[in-house]
Order: structure tokens, then C-alpha cells, then sequence
């Protein structure tokens, strides 16, 4: 059998119907060729989500997943980026400097999701949106902190707001729901505890003598004591902080999807401001924002320690 030529060769997606449907799976970026008779022009028809989503989920590794959509992206932007917005959802794809600093920047800022985007990198990164945001304001990423939106709510109405919280005191508002976003940020507190199998019992023999009154010999004395030894190893465990920052947040579903007590990375457009009348008739002004998106962080991941 003759051996193709390696011009022969073409870099393509998987889709339905090519030649060869198997990808290569490892630790390497996943390449696909198809047969040479299919190379005469790269196809310019976008990817369904599906056919992106399977190429990325070919993947042992998230950066092995990027390098197959940046390869693809070198005959054809579009199915790359396609490619790349799904390795950008997987549970293991943290590199957020990536997103900021590559060819990958500009289709993210673009994006009519950008914010979700980011959020979500955020989240699986472990939710350090204090220490995250200030890499995003290096790039001047338009994502801004809950203080700076509460500092000067009306310069702020539009924009988009990413915040760690939990919601609290969470009522139906006009076929929505409205509640209290209590801002969170995570810590690493710091434990010495005792490491399994490292306790040792030590037994130490002192010998001695002493005469007997009156008689000239003398009797021997053995004196038994033992002592316990262990080894302490630092534990970190990640807690959640409040910083008495808080805004109303609404939800356009009536339904609690957010749970109370529980930190969520939340993506909210900044409404403004709006005039409230208690039952005494006073009235107040204060600033509230829409739910546009949220996740749940990854727990496994710590943060700074809190020292």
C-alpha cells in the first residue's frame, strides 16, 4: 500500500459523514484527517455546538483541547473559535491569562457572552474574584467590581458586575424574584494537626544504684519512662468572608435557583437606581442589578491565606 504524501494530509473537525470519525485522543493536541480527497478547500460551514462539543470532550486535558482549536483555527477562524468556546466550558479549563493574553482575546471580547465567559473560568479556578478581577482590569476586561458599581451606581448602569455572594431574604417580585446579594470572598485559613502514623512511643531505661543501710551490697535500680512523639502537617481550608458589600439582584424567573448560603459567581447588569417607600412612608434610594448569569465554584482549589 502506498503512503500518502504528508501534503496529502488535512487538519479538519470531526463531523458527520468524514472518512475517518475517530479522533486521536491523548496528552498531545487531537489532530483529524480526513481523506486527501476532501482537502481540495477548507470547509467554510460552521460547526453545530453538538460537532464542537465532541471535539472538545476528545480530549483528556483542557490545554491539549486548546491546541487542537488553535491548530483548527489556522484554516478556519470561525470552527476554531467554535472549537475553543467548548474546551472554555470544560470542568478543567482554568487558564484565564490565556483568554487575556492570546489570539483567543479578541473572540472572547467580542463575544455577546463575555462576561459568562469569564465568569465561569473564574468559578472553576476555585472563585477568587478579588484576585481575578485585578487580572481583568490589567487587560481592561469590561467586568467590574461590586465596590466600584456601588461607589458610582448611575456611571455603572449597564455594565457588568462580577460578584461572589449569597443570596439572602429572597421574595417574588412581578413574576420574578429579588433578593439580597451579600458579597463573599474565599480565604485560606491556615491548621497544624497531627499527621496519620506519625505518633511514636518511646521507652527509655535509667539504671542506677544505691546502698542498702547496713549491708554491704548493693541492689540495682531500673526506672521506666515513656514518651509519646508526633508529626504536625499544615492543613488549608478555604472559608467564605463577608465583606459588607450588598445589593438587591433580581432574577426574571420566580424560581429560588440560588440557594441561601451557599457562594455562587454571579454575573449581574447594573440597573441603576430605585426609589423605595417603607411603611412609614420614608423614602430611600438604593442601587440593585439583574442576575444575567452564575456559577457555582469549584471547591478543591484554595485560595490566599488569610494572614
Amino acid at each position: 500500500m502506498r503512503a500518502l504524501p504528508f501534503a496529502s494530509l488535512v487538519l479538519t473537525a470531526v463531523v458527520a459523514g468524514c472518512a475517518t470519525g475517530t479522533p486521536i485522543v491523548g496528552s498531545e493536541p487531537t489532530v483529524v484527517w480526513e481523506n486527501a480527497r476532501h482537502h481540495d478547500a477548507p470547509s467554510s460551514t460552521p460547526l453545530s455546538d453538538a460537532e464542537a462539543r465532541r471535539i472538545a470532550r476528545a480530549h483528556d486535558a483542557a490545554f491539549s483541547c486548546e491546541g487542537t482549536a488553535r491548530a483548527m483555527a489556522k484554516r478556519d477562524v470561525q470552527r476554531g473559535w467554535q472549537v475553543m468556546r467548548q474546551c472554555i466550558q470544560r470542568q478543567d479549563f482554568t487558564d484565564l491569562e490565556l483568554l487575556l493574553e492570546s489570539e483567543w482575546s479578541d473572540h472572547v471580547a467580542a463575544a455577546p457572552d463575555a462576561a459568562s465567559i469569564m465568569a465561569h473560568v473564574i468559578a472553576v479556578r476555585g472563585g477568587d474574584v478579588e484576585s481575578d478581577l485585578r487580572l481583568l482590569r490589567r487587560r481592561k476586561f469590561p467586568l467590574y467590581s461590586l465596590q466600584a458599581a456601588l461607589s458610582e451606581p448611575e456611571s455603572y448602569t449597564g455594565r457588568f458586575v462580577l460578584v461572589r455572594g449569597s443570596a439572602r431574604r429572597g421574595r417574588p417580585v412581578d413574576g420574578g424574584r429579588e433578593f439580597q446579594l451579600v458579597e463573599t470572598k474565599v480565604m485560606a485559613e491556615s491548621e497544624w494537626v497531627t499527621a496519620p502514623g506519625t505518633t511514636r512511643l518511646t521507652n527509655k531505661l535509667d539504671g542506677g544504684s544505691a546502698d542498702q543501710q547496713g549491708l554491704d551490697v548493693k541492689r540495682g535500680r531500673v526506672d521506666n519512662s515513656t514518651s509519646s512523639q508526633t508529626e504536625k502537617v499544615e492543613v488549608l481550608t478555604n472559608v467564605s468572608v463577608e465583606t459588607g458589600l450588598q445589593i438587591a439582584a433580581r432574577l426574571p424567573s420566580g424560581e429560588p435557583t440560588l440557594e441561601p448560603s451557599t457562594d455562587y459567581i454571579v454575573v449581574l447588569k447594573v440597573g441603576g437606581i430605585e426609589k423605595t417607600e417603607d411603611l412609614d412612608g420614608e423614602v430611600d434610594e438604593a442601587p440593585y442589578a439583574v442576575v444575567v448569569d452564575y456559577f457555582e465554584p469549584e471547591s478543591g482549589r484554595f485560595a490566599r491565606l488569610g494572614r
